[in-house]
């Protein structure tokens, strides 16, 4: 089973109003928790923290680490920013980077779907002969 963590921030999915006002680290937020849309916690924010964790084992790199956070805010909530992706990147692994941050939640794949799709990576990648 996949358990995703937050280290104390977490909240029962689905059952748990955001009441006390949002929290959390910023570059990892979805635009849906800082624009007010939702007042729901869902497994589709998770998604997209991932989908931002997914880019930080890729380029081993903090996201938007030249930006104040002001510009930060900004473009997550006008869902016009997002971690630029180098052009070497593996198409699948931006394909599923990508949809974990799609703007809206409802396009995101659930863990379940992730896993699955990690796992198939992870089998293609064995399955490659050495040194490809």
């Amino acid at each position: 089973m996949m358990q995703v963590g937050d280290l104390g921030l977490s909240k029962v999915k689905c059952q748990t109003l955001i009441s006390s006002g949002v929290s959390g680290m910023l570059p990892w937020m979805a635009p849906e928790l800082l624009n007010g849309t939702t007042i729901l916690v869902s497994e589709k924010v998770d998604v997209y923290s991932f989908g931002i964790v997914l880019w930080e084992i890729l380029t081993g790199e903090e996201p938007y680490a030249g930006l104040h956070y002001g510009a930060i805010l900004g473009g997550i909530v006008m869902n016009t920013l997002r971690p630029p992706v180098p052009d070497s990147c593996d198409p699948e692994w931006r394909s599923l980077m990508e949809q974990c941050w799609a703007t809206e939640p409802l396009q995101r794949p659930s863990f379940t779907q992730i896993a699955a799709r990690l796992r198939s990576m992870a089998a293609a990648k064995k399955a490659q002969p050495y040194g490809n």
